[in-house]
């Protein structure tokens, strides 16, 4: 069975790893989100990111978890 593809393996190749920590945050966003409702940066320090991945990498992880929050709720 085939994984479900994330939005980041759109904009990505399997060579080209340089969105993979930001993919990573943002599965991580979903599921604190899924759990309590709401992802705050801080959140993500308890889940094991540093406080330099999060400045790095919140923006677009933010992003990409939001876009697939709402094909989530499509579907």
């Amino acid at each position: 069975m085939m994984s479900a593809k994330r939005v980041v393996d759109l904009i990505t190749t399997d060579e080209d790893k340089k969105f993979e920590s930001a993919a990573r945050m943002a599965a991580a966003i979903i599921q604190i989100t899924r759990a309590t409702g709401d992802c705050l940066p801080q959140d993500l320090n308890a889940n094991g990111f540093t406080s330099e991945e999060v400045s790095q990498h919140w923006h677009l992880a933010q992003s990409l978890a939001a876009v697939e929050l709402n094909l989530m709720k499509q579907n």
